[in-house]
């Protein structure tokens, strides 16, 4: 009979379907079954094809943005779920939301395995000591382990007291081959796709939302340093994506040169972009992980990544695939684009390593780390009970024992 293992999402985002995916097909002795509390998000809707998935699914609150969701009502509706498939472990996406907590309750309740995942680092935002205490001491007390993004996510779980030896990491991983094919096609026909997308021969790429945590408007400036000091031989930036700050960008940018605003895409249309630039720039000053990143590697690319990034210790070897910078210093981020696009550095190899090191991050790679998560945890369950039973049954014997 095959175990079932529930999984529980906010929103189900077309990255984690290739995971979810690549874990029913390594382990068919599982059940995989996975809920999303929403369809969609307030800042954008992902419109996931059900077609075809790989693994069962189901939404709680379709026609609802999940920020706007009843926590009562989140709650009951993940009771209901679990109770009705009464799963042996229960994967689930942080504590924020109340259906996450009330998953992680279920398992206490049903003396269930619980598996927290996530990708919070310690920097990402301003932390409360004291409410973060709290965080770690509820989190202890309802997940019996962690998959983490990487070592900053595995650092700040121990820092809330969640032992080192409950955590796993390799959490954050993309479909490589959708972007690595990708931009082997734009790159079959990179001159007449150019023209058509209207971008420069060699630019630099964002790819993200135009929001204040992506430090947009300092990447702008120190582009504008890096075409003063670089001139003809000036690297174009391409901006892809769109939000809140697309105004003032626009507004910023005027003057300046190699600018390209190349508005939003859908996931399966970003390896055009991806195979058509010289190098992937991610400038933010608060990013859990950087996902765009995985993208652009695996497309080949070299990268230039902020150090507040959780990505870079994994990903980025500083002078081998790209470069890390410092977020605030404008001046520090134009001086390595300067580098990056002058004949010292060859991009091409860059983009080769990382290849190579996107080849330790890939749906199978997070799938086994799960796999292998739940079992050692459930082993280890295991022989903690039966510890306490012979401790139990011995303590038992001793009194039954004549004075």
């Amino acid at each position: 009979m095959k175990m079932t293992v529930c999984c529980l999402e906010p929103v189900l985002a077309p990255y984690s379907v290739p995971r979810f995916k690549a874990f029913q097909s390594l382990r068919p002795d599982y059940s995989v079954r996975v809920m999303a509390l929403s369809a969609r998000e307030q800042m954008r809707e992902w419109g996931i094809c059900k077609d075809d998935l790989g693994f069962d699914y189901v939404e709680a609150f379709p026609e609802k943005n999940v920020e706007s969701l009843d926590s009562r009502a989140q709650a009951e509706r993940v009771f209901q779920w679990l109770n009705a498939l009464d799963p042996a472990v229960v994967v689930i996406s942080g504590y924020f939301y109340s259906g996450m907590r009330a998953a992680a309750r279920w398992t206490r309740q049903r003396k269930r395995l619980s598996i927290y995942i996530g990708d919070s680092q310690w920097g990402d935002r301003r932390r409360n000591p004291v409410k973060e205490w709290v965080k770690g001491w509820w989190a202890r007390r309802h997940y019996d382990a962690a998959f983490a993004a990487g070592e900053r996510a595995a650092a700040y779980l121990q820092k809330m007291g969640f032992p080192r030896e409950k955590i796993w990491t390799g959490f954050d991983v993309v479909d490589n081959q959708v972007f690595s094919a990708g931009a082997a096609v734009a790159r079959q026909d990179a001159a007449s796709l150019r023209g058509r997308l209207n971008l420069p021969e060699r630019f630099f790429l964002f790819v993200g939302r135009f929001s204040p945590e992506k430090n947009l408007p300092r990447l702008v400036e120190a582009y504008a340093s890096y075409r003063r000091t670089t001139k003809s031989d000036a690297w174009g930036l391409v901006l892809l994506g769109g939000g809140p700050q697309e105004k003032l960008l626009q507004q910023q940018v005027q003057g300046i040169p190699g600018v390209v605003f190349a508005g939003s895409h859908r996931a399966d249309q970003l390896g055009l972009y991806y195979g058509l630039a010289s190098c992937l720039i991610l400038p933010s000053v608060s990013e859990t992980w950087g996902l765009v990143v995985n993208e652009a590697m695996a497309a080949g690319l070299p990268v230039i990544v902020s150090h507040r990034c959780g990505c870079v210790a994994e990903l980025v070897r500083h002078g081998l695939n790209g470069y890390v910078v410092d977020p605030f210093d404008s001046e520090g981020m134009a001086q390595v684009m300067t580098v990056m696009s002058s004949t010292l550095v060859d991009i091409a190899s860059m983009g080769e390593i990382s290849r190579r090191i996107m080849a330790l991050y890939t749906p199978e790679t997070w799938a086994k780390s799960l796999a292998d998560c739940i079992d050692r945890t459930a082993a280890s369950c295991r022989q903690r009970v039966e510890a306490e039973a012979t401790n139990m049954s011995g303590s038992l014997q001793h009194e039954k024992q004549p004075s």
